[in-house]
């Protein structure tokens, strides 16, 4: 028998504002939702929000990292939802890349990547 993903789930202490901030933020489709359960889709994979009082303090949940349109529009999204920028966008060689806390802890990886060359 070999495992299955399944879904990404992350403990929080308020299921609604989690999926509000990656549904309006970043435009990702609510699956499910009650108060202490909701899924969203994540291009093929679901992200999962768990209702939990106690839910675990900031740096000890994955890294949800996200591919954009424009990193500074998504950046601005998620700031109105709460998210807060951590450090700087930087630009390295591949794209621009930016980290946004969540108002529930979680870090959001965002990558704006380099525009490809159109051929003739």
């Amino acid at each position: 028998m070999s495992a299955q993903f399944r879904h990404i789930m992350l403990m929080v202490k308020d299921v609604a504002a989690a999926v509000q901030f990656y549904h309006e933020g970043l435009g990702l489709p609510i699956k499910v939702q009650s108060p202490g359960w909701a899924e969203i889709e994540a291009n093929g994979a679901t992200i999962a929000f768990h209702g939990a009082a106690e839910a675990p303090q900031t740096g000890s949940s994955p890294i949800l990292s996200f591919t954009v349109d424009d990193v500074h529009q998504a950046i601005a999204n998620l700031e109105t939802l709460g998210g807060k920028l951590e450090g700087r966008v930087r630009e390295p060689s591949f794209g621009k890349v930016a980290a946004v806390r969540s108002p529930q802890g979680h870090l959001v990886s965002l990558l704006q990547p380099v525009a490809q060359p159109t051929t003739v």
